[in-house]
């Protein structure tokens, strides 16, 4: 509904589940008042700009390690859910690690889809777009289609001609 509502206005989608699951981690504070108290600050910020120019004060440095930390804390949960996945198993294996280089690809060789038409290059050139879409597909693949295969009844062997 926010991404909605700030469309409207003309911001970007609002995706903020992955960092505030990161950060309620991090601190061990769950309180919505909290959350709350927070999202006042920020209307603040927005509406009074000698207010909105005390955050220019933080040094670029801070911001960036917070960042950081807050995006580790996330890349940090999703390989303690990976823990939870058999990758022994080859077909949970090829899911993480196809989703891994389709999502790293762009990162490590820039300009690998310049050639690739715009629409399509929307996804295929964000990283974290194109591994989630690649893991969404192949587990898919693996997992349901897979067991669909396996789940059919074996063929009964031919009488013997005796």
């Amino acid at each position: 509904m926010a991404s909605l509502i700030g469309g409207i206005f003309g911001t970007s989608l609002i995706i903020t589940s992955g960092e505030n699951i990161g950060i309620i981690r991090a601190t061990n504070v769950r309180s919505r008042y909290v959350t709350a108290v927070a999202g006042g600050f920020l209307v603040l910020f927005g509406l009074f700009t000698p207010l909105s120019s005390l955050i220019s004060l933080i040094p670029g440095a801070v911001i960036g390690a917070t960042g950081l930390l807050v995006f580790a804390i996330v890349g940090t949960m999703g390989i303690d859910m990976l823990r939870k996945v058999d990758l022994r198993e080859h077909g949970n294996m090829y899911v993480v690690s196809t989703a891994l280089a389709m999502g790293l690809l762009p990162i490590v060789v820039p300009g690998i889809y310049e050639h690739v038409p715009s629409q399509l290059r929307l996804l295929m050139a964000n990283g974290v777009a194109m591994g989630a879409v690649t893991a969404a597909v192949l587990n898919f693949v693996f997992v349901h289609l897979g067991k669909r295969r396996t789940a059919l009844p074996a063929a009964s062997p031919l009488p013997s001609q005796e």
